[in-house]
Formats: structure tokens, sequence, C-alpha cells
């Protein structure tokens, strides 16, 4: 099933999946609690008849809802996450189940580290949810594990009725997450001008900082929204503050795309051309190092040929700060993830293929952590293939939360070369059986773009039966993924992410090289003229969707690194990569997860731009190939 409006991201995937679920999840960079280790056993849902309630909503099977209700059902059970079926109800735009919820005793402000119903309403902008809820008196203000409250969702998600309805109840338009980041900076983030203006016209501090120094302008510009750059001008934004890089809007904006309306506007309210960040640099010298020529022109500075450095001089930095990042994750999160262990093994790994020398001991202690969380799992694992009552206990298989975490973790382990255990072949199992009657792998709790596409999931899925499922369910397999193979010749690709994987999935599911050769056609028209890949249609070109598409085209359609659209995209991550060795990736996933500072660079974006930069890494390693 796929729900298009269930717009949340992943809660650290590894609390939705393999690992205990127990809270607070994962500890915060400034708390001091208890570590857990990711060998606790595992939880499913509390209260009578608790997971199949879960499952008739995420199904949004409200007649299944009230029966279960007339049956006894515990309208205040916990899932793994701490979660109520009334967080899912709100977020999922079902107002007929939050009534019955509620009607049945649901406590309409339960709390959890990841917030309240309300708060999950705001996440996905249900106004008619949150109406309901005004109507029990629900408190406003209440903030999760991580500070953010629920106007700063509201603003993120960018709902005028929202933020307005909140504001009339006198949600607090200055509060600050433990990030020091307030609802103006989320919306400035992600554009959301109406909502700004909103928030301004009730008092909103334009020129607060969060703890990296980055004001609502900065974040603004940096993301090319021109209408929130100006908005925010009009109402007094110092365009001369500078973060802890000592950047400024101006320079911000020259780093992270070719925005010179945006610089044009920054100009007119007095930003200073001429001053120079930690390195010495102008706004027009950064924005000419990274090829922005109308950027680089507009504030005087010449457009030669960008010089840049080799793919293996790009590698080396990446690598050095993902592996960084990732000994950061693993001492002090207490969960495995679908970005460090999936996404960011799948890279290390190619990186060792390549004969690149990595961080030995902190991949033995990844496989570890992952080998614990496996083995914790394989009992009821190897309970649930035989029997479906012990398959529905699964934790998170409620809100469908196993074809995500299991394709990514499986991914991880194969691009580490790492055999395949029983334990693995256990979860490889568990994992085909949750194939979809049409063929594919879903999932229910998008997080964009790491996991926003069914393409992409029933592709790793793919893979992951490839390499680990038992040799004595090949018939099985074998079914399945011709049924897959199937699914994805068909499957509408609306986004990169989509059409990567469609390439890597018809590879993987033994396409014929003329359907492969139409995938990779696709994946080529939609390149850039910069040379680059967007997410999405009107979205800039960034390194996530570039260098997933790079990979694609190299490993699923064969194309070689010296053609003309690899050479291109190569030039486009070359010049955008930043000194630190990392690519600024905006946050686009609505924060459903508590933020966890894990030491990458770019502040709230960091995952979006730990995951991009991990496409980019192996993208340019087929470029190092000889």
């Amino acid at each position: 099933m796929q729900c298009s409006r269930f717009q949340i991201v992943c809660f650290a995937t590894a609390a939705a999946c393999v690992a205990a679920a127990s809270m607070p999840w994962p500890r915060s960079a400034r708390s001091q609690g208890p570590e857990r280790k990711t060998t606790d056993p595992p939880v499913a849902s509390t209260g009578k008849l608790g997971q199949d309630l879960f499952m008739a909503i995420d199904h949004h099977d409200l007649a299944r809802v009230q029966s279960l209700i007339k049956k006894g059902a515990d309208p205040n059970s916990q899932n793994g996450l701490q979660f109520t079926p009334l967080y899912l109800a709100a977020a999922t735009h079902q107002t007929a189940a939050m009534q019955a919820l509620l009607d049945a005793g649901a406590k309409p402000d339960a709390a959890s580290a990841y917030g309240t119903p309300l708060l999950f309403a705001a996440l996905t902008a249900d106004s008619e949810g949150a109406k309901i809820l005004y109507d029990r008196n629900v408190n406003v203000n209440t903030s999760r594990g991580d500070g953010d409250t629920v106007l700063m969702m509201a603003a993120l998600s960018g709902s005028p009725d929202f933020v307005g309805s909140l504001l009339q109840r006198k949600a607090d338009v200055n509060a600050k997450s433990e990030d020091d980041e307030t609802a103006l900076m989320y919306a400035a983030r992600a554009g959301n001008t109406a909502a700004g203006k909103m928030l301004m016209d009730a008092g909103a501090n334009v020129n607060d900082a969060d703890s990296y120094g980055q004001t609502a302008l900065m974040l603004a510009a940096m993301n090319g929204h021109l209408d929130f750059v100006e908005a925010l001008l009009e109402r007094g934004a110092d365009p001369n503050l500078r973060d802890e890089k000592k950047r400024t809007a101006l320079m911000l904006a020259a780093s992270y795309g070719d925005y010179p309306d945006v610089l044009g506007a920054l100009l007119r309210k007095g930003a200073d051309p001429k001053a120079a960040d930690s390195r010495g640099r102008t706004a027009g010298e950064i924005a000419a190092a990274h090829g922005y020529r109308r950027s680089a022109s507009l504030l005087g500075e010449a457009t030669a040929p960008v010089q840049v450095r080799t793919p293996k001089a790009a590698i080396l930095l990446s690598l050095k700060v993902v592996q960084a990042s990732t000994a950061e994750f693993d001492r002090d999160a207490s969960c495995i993830s679908c970005h460090q262990e999936g996404l960011g093994r799948m890279a290390t790994g190619a990186a060792r293929t390549h004969g690149f020398k990595l961080d030995e001991a902190m991949l033995r202690g990844q496989s570890a952590r992952v080998a614990g969380a496996l083995n914790a799992m394989r009992p009821l694992h190897e309970q649930a293939l035989k029997s479906p009552s012990a398959m529905k206990e699964i934790p998170l298989i409620e809100i469908n939360e196993v074809s995500d975490t299991d394709g990514w973790l499986l991914a991880g382990m194969a691009w580490q070369k790492e055999p395949a255990t029983p334990a693995s072949a256990a979860m490889a199992l568990v994992l085909a059986r949750q194939q979809a009657p049409d063929g594919s792998w879903t999932f229910s709790i998008p997080r964009v773009p790491m996991q926003s596409s069914v393409i992409g999931f029933t592709a790793l899925a793919v893979h992951g039966l490839h390499t680990y499922a038992p040799k004595s369910q090949a018939r099985e397999i074998s079914l399945r993924i011709r049924r897959a193979r199937s699914w994805l010749l068909k499957a509408p690709a609306q986004t990169s992410d989509d059409l990567a994987f469609r390439a890597l999935g018809l590879r993987w599911s033994g396409a014929s090289m003329s359907q492969i050769a139409s995938a990779t056609r696709a994946l080529i028209k939609a390149q850039n003229p910069d040379g680059g890949w967007s997410q999405a249609p009107g979205l800039h070109s960034d390194a996530y969707a570039t260098g997933e598409a790079l990979y694609a085209l190299h490993e699923g359609g064969g194309l070689s690194a010296q053609s003309a659209p690899y050479k291109r995209g190569v030039r486009f991550l070359l010049r955008t990569q930043d000194d630190d060795g990392s690519w600024f990736v905006n946050k686009r996933a609505i924060p459903a997860n508590n933020y966890f500072d894990a030491g990458f660079p770019h502040g709230e974006s960091q995952y979006a731009s730990f995951n991009g930069t991990c496409w980019a890494t192996m993208a340019l390693l087929d470029a190092t190939a000889k």
C-alpha cells in the first residue's frame, strides 16, 4: 500500500525495525542519557489487539478500526516507538478514525519522545484533524525530545491554516528547539513564504540564529528561496550576520546554487560583497570556484574555467568526513540506521573494492552492530516464517516499516561483501514475504529522498533476495524476482530516485538488455544543463540525485564513465563539493524523527547531505576505475 499523504520521515530507521524500540531514540548529542545496546530484544505493540488496530489504520480501513474497538481493542496501545494509533490517524488525515479512537478513550495529548498526536497532525498539515484535537483542549505548546514544537512542524509543512490556528491559540512563535531552531527557520529552509510571513506578523525574531549560527535569512538564501529572502529583508533581517564558519547569507547563496536573483536582493539591502569567510574568500570568489557563472558575474568575478579536484582527491576527502560521522553516530546513537549502516556501508564497501584504505576498526564495529541486531531478530523472524500470527508481531510491521529497513541493511551488508548467515537468511525471507500482490515492495512512511520510492525499495529487495535468501527457497525467490521485474517495467517513474532504481532494479532482476537500455535512456534524458540531476521536477540539481543517477547509469545501465553524460555529471560533482569533502543537500523530509547531531557538516541538513555525499562518492569511484 502507498500512502502518498503520509508525508513523514522515518524515525532513525533502525528504530523502526531491528533493534529494540525503547525511548529516547536516538540519544541527543547534548543529552547524557544512558545508552542502549542494539541487541535488546524486539518490542511489538502493547495493549489488547494493539497490533491489529495499528494495521487497520495503516491500511486506512475505518470499518476494521471500528470493529476492533467494539471487540475491546485498546485505543491507547503503543507500538515500539511509543506511538499510539491516534498518532498515525492524525498524520494520515483519517479524521473519522481519529474520532472513533477518541470516543473510545484515546488520550488526545498522549506524549512520547516524538511528540503528541497534534504534532503528528502538524507534520502533514492535517488541519481537520487538528480541529478535532483542539476540541479536546490539547496543549499547542508541547515539544518533543529534541525541543521541536507543534508550530515548528506546521511551519515546515507550510500550511497557513494550520500555522494560523496555532498562533490564534497562543503558540509560542519564538520557542527554540534543543538546536536553537525556531519555527521561522523551519519555514525558511522549506521556502514556505506564506507561513513565514504569518510568523513574522506574530512577532518572530528574524535575526535569531541556531546553534550553527545560521539565521532564517541564511537558510532561505542558501536554498534559493527568493520570495522568502525578500520577505525577511523587508522585516529587517540583517544580511551581514555570520554563521559559525564566518559565512554570510551572500556567501551561502553563492556556495550552494547559481542564484543571482537572491544575491541581487541581498545586495540591494546592504549585503557586503567584499566580506570574506574564514578562508579569506568573498562571495564572488566562492561562486566562481563552484562554476556558478551568473552569480560570479553579478558579483564581479571572472568566469574562467573552474579548477577542480581529481575524482580520487574528492573521494579521499569525502571518505574522511563520511567515516568520521559514522564513527560518531555509532558511538553516540542507540540504534542502527538506514543511512550509516545502509547507504553509508554501500559507499565504504564500494571504496574498499576500488582499493581505498578505510578505518577498518570502525567497519568492524558497524558489522558487529548489524550482526547483533539481526541475531536478536532471528528467533522472531524464523517464527514469523512459520506462523502468520507471529509475522504480525514483527516490530513496526504495523506501520509497514519492514521492506525499507531490511532492504537498506541487506544492501549495506552486500556492498561490504559479508557472507550469508542464518540470521541474514531469515531476514531476507521475511523481506520476501512482504512483497505486494503486484510484485512491488512498499512502505508507508516516506523519508524524502532516501525513503520515497516504491521502485527503489523493490529494486533493493530484489538485490537483497539475490544475495541473502536461502538456497532452499530458490523457486519461491525466482518467482518473486520475476514478478518484481514485471512490475518494474511498467511502474511510472516520477523522480530521479525512481529513474535510477528502475535501471538498477532491472539489471538486478535479469531484464533484457533492451529493457535496461530504455531505462538508461530515460535517466540520461533527465540530466540538467548544468550536468547534474534534480531529485524532482522543479528542484535544483544536487549531489544526491546526481551521484545516484551516475551510479545507476554505470552499474545498472552499463554506461561508460568516459561517456559524455557521465563526464558532465562528474564535473558537476567535483565543482560543487565543499572544502571539507561533503556535499550540501537540503533537508526536505518532514522531521518526524528527533534531530541528532552526528557530526556531519550542514547542521539540520546533515543526513540528507551525508546520503548525497555517499552517492556522489560511489559515482566518482566509477570515474577512477581504469
